[in-house]
């Protein structure tokens, strides 16, 4: 069994106080989504689902990662998506570029 060293303590602070601030970081810098451009759509786990709310702003999926709580899409209204029950619609440009995507949107 391995001891537990003041500096790992300190390691794991630093690691977990780095995570905590990059959601807010990253939320600031992302601003409203933009019609006819990629968003980041948060939706809650329960109530309306991801695809409805997508609809709702008159949008489609996009990426080919889904997560429980997000997705990527377009959409023409993000305005009726967040009225439909998103948490929030995000510029996803902004988000890709803090993730190191180079490539070109839709």
């Amino acid at each position: 069994m391995t001891r537990v060293r003041p500096s790992d303590a300190v390691l794991l602070g630093l690691t977990l106080l780095v995570t905590a601030a990059t959601v807010p970081v990253s939320l600031v810098m992302a601003g409203p989504a933009a019609s006819g451009r990629p968003a980041l759509v948060v939706v809650p786990p329960w109530g309306a689902r991801a695809a409805q709310v997508i609809a709702a702003g008159q949008g489609y999926e996009i990426g080919p990662y889904v997560a429980p709580i997000a997705r990527f899409a377009v959409l023409q209204n993000p305005h009726a998506a967040r009225a439909a029950g998103a948490w929030a619609v995000l510029d996803a440009e902004a988000l890709l570029t803090l993730c190191g995507f180079e490539g070109t949107l839709p």
